[in-house]
């Protein structure tokens, strides 16, 4: 895929992306420690979602997948992923679902690539996949920072699943060539035509005792933001500035989280908190920069055979 020519709307697109994945944790812990059930907030997300993308569903709908596949992409980032993470975060401050759900994911997309793909890490990979993981176990362990409760291991397992169950869906994209526009609509609309229904009937629900002004933020924040212009900017940054560079400035969400828990929810991390958030951070950049080399590489090796070097 060419770079574009001026990558400033790329780099602002990634950054834009950094804010709404970083809030998203923010606004996500606010949700479940005031009135809306968790069960509120998904539908809340889902409908209003599947309202924007509306116009575009029929132009943009995955054809070249069946029924099953779309069902299985649809609930990576959909329903199960949500429910988990919502569900942790009654049990855990927002430095903890931002440091363990971005942090474990590059090693459960690992783990996941290589039962069902058979892609095998590098060494410097699987170095820098120890040094997330060692992160992760200090916020396991971590329970002075505001927010933590004593059972804020439960919410840790709910973090890991979540993780898990994204890095699956990611997986899935990469193999199955979901595109994001694809992905764009078909998310919300396949949740949306089976937990709504589900929600209506069944599920707890406290969206008539909320306020106005909780369920328009949980709505319009949850519906557009990662799910509408999440997607567009993260395309617009690796179509500008490339993968790399892209996932470079996300391994800057688990670090924002945490700080705009500090000011919005009044959550201060713990030292041990702190010094895992820049043990996850460095072995994502770790990571990252593996994948930059291997990318170069690439390069390199296409443009020597395109010229002839290195031909017998």
């Amino acid at each position: 895929m060419p770079l574009s020519s001026h990558p400033l709307p790329g780099w602002l697109a990634a950054f834009g992306v950094l804010l709404i994945w970083s809030g998203w944790v923010v606004v996500s812990r606010l949700g479940v420690v005031q009135t809306l059930t968790i069960y509120d907030m998904v539908a809340l997300r889902f409908l209003v979602a599947v309202i924007a993308v509306l116009p575009f569903i029929v132009s943009y709908w995955p054809r070249n997948l069946c029924w099953w596949k779309v069902v299985f992409l649809g609930c990576g980032p959909g329903v199960p992923y949500l429910l988990f993470a919502f569900t942790g975060m009654k049990f855990a401050p927002a430095s903890h679902a931002g440091i363990l759900m971005n942090g474990s994911l590059p090693i459960f997309a690992a783990l996941i690539g290589w039962l069902w793909l058979g892609d095998r890490s590098s060494n410097r990979t699987v170095i820098g996949l120890a040094i997330i993981l060692s992160g992760c176990v200090m916020i396991g362990l971590d329970r002075s920072s505001s927010g933590t409760t004593p059972d804020a291991w439960i919410g840790h397992l709910f973090f890991l699943s979540a993780a898990g169950i994204l890095a699956a869906y990611m997986v899935a994209t990469k193999f199955w060539q979901l595109a994001p526009l694809q992905a764009m609509v078909a998310i919300p609309t396949v949740n949306l035509v089976w937990y709504g229904p589900v929600y209506l009937a069944f599920l707890p629900s406290a969206i008539d005792q909320a306020p106005w002004s909780e369920i328009l933020l949980q709505g319009i924040y949850q519906g557009l933001g990662p799910s509408i212009l999440g997607v567009l900017f993260f395309t617009i940054a690796i179509r500008s500035i490339g993968p790399t560079p892209t996932a470079a400035v996300m391994a800057g969400v688990p670090g924002l989280a945490t700080l705009l828990a500090i000011p919005l929810l009044g959550e201060w991390p713990s030292m041990l908190a702190w010094v895992g958030l820049a043990v996850v951070t460095a072995g994502i950049l770790l990571t990252i920069l593996r994948q930059a080399i291997q990318t170069l590489e690439q390069g390199e090796t296409r443009v020597s055979h395109r010229a002839g070097v290195g031909r017998p």
